[in-house]
């Protein structure tokens, strides 16, 4: 029988290292097993390739002349684009602009300055002013009707909303003489500041001035006394404004046959024509004749504000006509005056004693006798027992 060849034991050795690695790597793959069991499944990667043992990284060689044609390339590229946009006047449209909002480069070159663009003469041109622009009315309460339908009314959508209004319902031309002689001021600028004429005009700066005074001044005054007045205050305004452009406004009469203290619609009339006269021919003076729309020489009904009271104001519809003609929508015509108040008995003859309450200034009085006859309004008979000089008769 043979004798069996035996191994050496080297080889041996060899194969339980071979035996014991085959088992440690069968342990290892048994519990990557079981962990990924456990895990949620995530994306593999490609197995690398084994690096040989002691082998270093290898680094990738980067051409540093290359990048530099490159990047100098780019931007010569990008500076000539930027020349020819440059000349041509043209902005680097917003396409030019990467996904990321950033500009696909940048440059230290500074562009030149292109044309400014033209002005749009259209939005820039000044809207025309208003006519009354740097207005200023003044006046009582009849200026207070207007300047209510003004500010509240119709007339705010009108070009007279530009205007500043000054107002006192019992201002009058005595008034306004007394503050240029150094007197306190009447109108009331708000709650704690009174203003005389001359102040208003300052505060507001005023180049126009419309001005309707003369009702408060026509009650207890002669006509004469009150046109004096009047032409006193606006020659002094016309001393201290030489620029100012003044307009007198007339007085509107009152319901038919009213008189008050001596304020009627003939009194207003003879105002308005002495005042009309005074402002013709004069620099920066005119008269604007609002009462014509009065074609009877007293107010219509149908205009009247305040039918129980005084029977002088406008109401919203005489205001309209005031507005228009102050915004040259109606030219105004001469207004008539009225004819003379009858007296409380129906004629202008008294046959019983000698008394009449009425105005009888412009009338002809003869009694029964024929001893008292009067043109004037002054009553004297031939033996001097009746004397009047107010227009009644009185007996000594």
């Amino acid at each position: 029988m043979a004798n069996k060849r035996k191994r050496p034991a080297a080889m041996r050795e060899e194969e339980r290292q071979a035996q014991r690695a085959a088992a440690r790597a069968e342990r290892r793959t048994r519990r990557a097993a079981e962990q990924a069991a456990q895990n949620v499944p995530q994306k593999t990667e490609a197995p690398k390739a084994p690096r040989k043992a002691g082998m270093p990284h290898k680094k990738k060689k980067i051409n540093k002349f290359r990048v530099a044609v490159v990047c100098t390339a780019a931007v010569l590229v990008a500076l000539v684009a930027l020349g020819v946009a440059s000349a041509a006047g043209v902005r680097t449209p917003i396409s030019s602009i990467a996904a990321d909002g950033e500009p696909e480069f940048f440059s230290t070159v500074k562009p030149q300055a292109s044309a400014a663009p033209a002005e749009n003469t259209a939005s820039a041109a000044p809207t025309p002013s208003s006519a009354f622009d740097g207005a200023l009315f003044i006046g009582d309460s009849m200026t207070t009707c207007l300047k209510n339908y003004i500010t509240d009314g119709a007339g705010s959508t009108t070009a007279l909303s530009d205007a500043e209004f000054m107002t006192r319902s019992d201002y009058s031309w005595g008034e306004a003489q007394d503050e240029l002689n150094g007197g306190e001021g009447g109108l009331w600028f708000d709650d704690d500041t009174v203003l005389t004429v001359t102040e208003a005009i300052d505060r507001f700066s005023a180049t126009k001035l419309y001005i309707q005074l003369g009702k408060e001044d026509l009650t207890y005054n002669d006509v004469s006394d009150v046109t004096s007045t009047a032409q006193a205050v606006i020659s002094a305004l016309q001393t201290k404004y030489p620029n100012l452009e003044i307009t007198v406004q007339a007085v509107t009469p009152m319901l038919e046959w009213i008189d008050y203290q001596g304020l009627s619609s003939g009194t207003i009339a003879q105002y308005n024509e002495a005042m009309q006269t005074y402002c013709t021919g004069k620099k920066n003076l005119k008269f604007l004749n609002i009462a014509a729309f009065c074609t009877e020489g007293y107010l219509p009904a149908e205009y009247c504000a305040d039918p129980e009271g005084l029977c002088i104001h406008l109401n919203d519809e005489g205001c309209a006509i005031w507005a228009d003609y102050l915004l040259g929508n109606k030219t105004p015509e001469p207004s008539p005056t009225p004819t003379p108040t009858p007296d409380l008995n129906g004629d202008s003859t008294d046959n019983t004693d000698n008394t009449d309450t009425t105005d009888i200034a412009v009338d002809t009085y003869t009694d029964d006798s024929g001893d008292y006859t009067d043109d004037t309004g002054d009553y004297t008979d031939d033996t001097g027992d009746y004397t009047d000089d107010t227009g009644d008769y009185t007996e000594e």
